[in-house]
């Protein structure tokens, strides 16, 4: 045997070994909130949504029971906890938001205003919600009445030249949140 074929066989055994390793597509395992990103550029700002969409699965409720606690921080995803990129400073709810990449939370109410949490500290298990902290941004916000979603959902329904919605929607609630991104142009 030849040094070449030797070599070929060699490398032959080990697709041969690693193939065997492979997982069929079919046979890997489905996570129960499949992960999402969404980004969006608007005037050279990069924004980044990277969270899991849990689904209500039957359940006739979600806010409000075991799987979201009135008057708790959670975070609006599963698994890890959404996180929220920007490449610039921008603006969110009328509330500066520095250049950083974010955890992102909900303190979520029954009534009454909820309070978003965008914390630094942006790899956290969804279980282990941050406690207050002087380096998060928090601000109020509004959770209304909205059709009724089964994915948790995470989007920009409207854009423009200097900024967009991000909306969230799951279940029966919705918010909708006014981005917007400093001009490059005067």
């Amino acid at each position: 045997m030849t040094a070449r074929s030797a070599r070929l066989a060699h490398r032959s055994a080990g697709l041969v070994i690693l193939a065997s390793f492979a997982v069929h597509p079919a046979q890997a395992q489905i996570r129960a909130s499949e992960r999402s990103t969404l980004s969006q550029t608007i005037d050279g700002t990069v924004i980044t949504i990277d969270y899991a969409r849990p689904r209500m699965r039957d359940r006739a409720q979600i806010f409000g029971t075991k799987a979201v606690h009135w008057d708790e921080v959670w975070t609006p995803g599963a698994n890890w906890a959404t996180t929220l990129e920007i490449s610039k400073p921008i603006t969110l709810a009328g509330h500066a938001v520095p250049k950083s990449k974010y955890s992102l939370w909900f303190v979520v109410r029954e009534s009454g205003a909820w309070t978003m949490v965008l914390d630094p500290r942006n790899h956290i298990f969804h279980m282990d919600p941050p406690d207050s902290s002087a380096s998060q941004v928090r601000f109020a916000v509004t959770a209304a009445a909205s059709p009724v979603t089964d994915v948790l959902t995470w989007s920009f329904p409207r854009l423009q030249v200097n900024g967009a919605t991000l909306a969230f929607q799951w279940a029966d609630k919705a918010v909708s949140l006014d981005l917007k991104v400093p001009p490059s142009y005067n």
